[in-house]
């Protein structure tokens, strides 16, 4: 529980802090006065006044914001809990004179109101791209400290049937030593020769058999070739997992699920997998001694009404290193496809349901799982949650950063601001709208957690 409250708070304390420093950071550097940096909302339990910026912890974890001179209906919002609510709401005559009032010792040039729209947009802005920018840090940062997957074997765990391979007499536990008298140290080696040979030709593999070399001409056909490696290692173990809590450590090869030989990982994970809440038994060898074990997977939702089975444990991976401006690419390319994919995710809700949805206390869970893997898995999460953060800001409901890009950029359309009291009515029916949806994730996540 404490592993996961623990998680919980750094998953969210660091992509709220990224998020608003993003919003501080163009303020500074634009001339508009901070009145307040705040990690939460409510009222205000730690504060320190740092020049002209009170930097605060508040009450209320889920968010945090950039108090600015001359912000109008945002500043009501960002007041209320905290002991400075206003007595007339913004967009009333009492409210801006209240308002106009309460910025009288701010020079008009660094009021908020008063930048060029611009400049506004890059503040709104700001915030969720320095959520990409923190996913991007992250995945960058562990592509130059792990480095480029290696898959060092050459022996094969699976020949797909009917395949090119099958056809030209390649067999598991083969292990291919030459092809086209080109030697393969490692599956990487292996998969780039592949991918060289033209379609239809045949080429010459050089395989180990038992004691024997056998040379084996084989037609590559018109697509892949239909050979997997034989991958049975275990890398990362899961603290408390099933596997952890049955001795299984990092290093140990699986031999057989329930009596049947498995030979790549996806044999495991597909064995495991379909006995979620049921026991299997899982032999391993370590260093030549044999060890057995009897393990009920985890039952874990993938889907609504979709059960797998987890035992926690993770594929051995071993790594070469990346130079830097590999790690930077690779670090672009995994920010790219991720963030594809969350919109794929949240474009499909309809098909899958708003039960799919997580809320605080799925996060928390999430990134209490990924703490009891590593560290790195942690940073992985954090990386995924601040890309989500990314595309929920810009969402365009009033109170989010999305809404406040609508309505400046109506005003670069227009020449025209949005009237204050239209932005205060709309920004209210924002505000709505997010609380019931919290509300409603909230609820889903407490009945999942919820013994049937």
């Amino acid at each position: 529980m404490l592993l996961t409250i623990l998680a919980f708070v750094i998953t969210l304390g660091i992509v709220i802090i990224i998020h608003e420093l993003g919003h501080f950071s163009v303020c500074k550097w634009t001339g508009i006065y901070v009145r307040t940096f705040s990690i939460g909302f409510g009222p205000k339990l730690l504060k320190i006044k740092f020049g002209e910026t009170e930097y605060v912890i508040s009450a209320i974890p889920f968010g945090g914001y950039v108090k600015m001179a001359g912000e109008g209906v945002m500043g009501e919002i960002q007041d209320t809990g905290t002991g400075q609510a206003r007595q007339h709401p913004i967009g009333t005559e009492e409210g801006d004179l209240e308002a106009a009032v309460l910025d009288d010792d701010i020079a008009e040039d660094r009021k908020y109101s008063n930048r060029p729209p611009w400049q506004r947009l890059a503040v709104v802005l700001a915030g969720p791209v320095f959520n990409l920018i923190l996913a991007f840090v992250i995945y960058t940062v562990m592509s130059l400290s792990l480095g480029e997957e290696i898959i060092s074997t050459t022996v094969i765990g699976n020949v797909v049937p009917g395949s090119p391979a099958d056809q030209g007499q390649l067999h598991v536990g083969d292990r291919v030593v030459h092809i086209s008298d080109v030697e393969v140290a490692n599956w990487n080696d292996l998969s780039k020769k592949i991918s060289q040979i033209e379609p239809q030709s045949v080429t010459m593999f050089t395989v180990e058999r038992g004691n024997n070399l056998l040379e084996l001409n084989i037609e590559k056909g018109d697509g892949v070739l239909g050979i997997e490696p034989w991958l049975t290692g275990v890398g990362r173990v899961k603290r408390d997992g099933p596997a952890y809590k049955a001795g299984m450590k990092a290093g140990d090869r699986i031999t057989t699920v329930n009596g049947e030989l498995v030979t790549t990982f996806g044999d495991i994970i597909n064995t495991i997998g379909s006995s979620a809440g049921v026991e299997v038994t899982v032999q391993w060898l370590r260093d030549g001694e044999l060890f057995s074990a009897q393990l009920i997977p985890e039952p874990v939702e993938v889907a609504p009404d979709s059960m797998i089975g987890l035992i926690g444990i993770e594929r051995a991976h071993d790594y070469k290193k990346m130079g830097i401006f590999a790690a930077i690419q690779n670090g672009f390319r995994v920010t790219k496809s991720m963030t594809v994919e969350i919109v794929g995710a949240i474009a499909s809700i309809n098909k899958h349901g708003l039960d799919s949805v997580g809320g605080p206390i799925r996060v928390g869970q999430v990134a209490g799982d990924m703490l009891r893997w590593s560290f790195g898995h942690l940073m992985q999460f954090v990386a995924f949650f601040s890309i989500n953060l990314f595309l929920l800001n810009l969402l365009p409901i009033p109170v989010l950063d999305g809404g406040q890009v609508v309505f400046i950029t109506f005003e670069l359309l227009t020449g025209k601001q949005v009237d204050q009291k239209l932005q205060a009515i709309a920004t209210q029916i924002g505000m709505i709208i997010l609380m019931l949806l919290m509300m409603f994730v909230i609820v889903i996540d407490v009945l999942k957690v919820i013994p049937n």
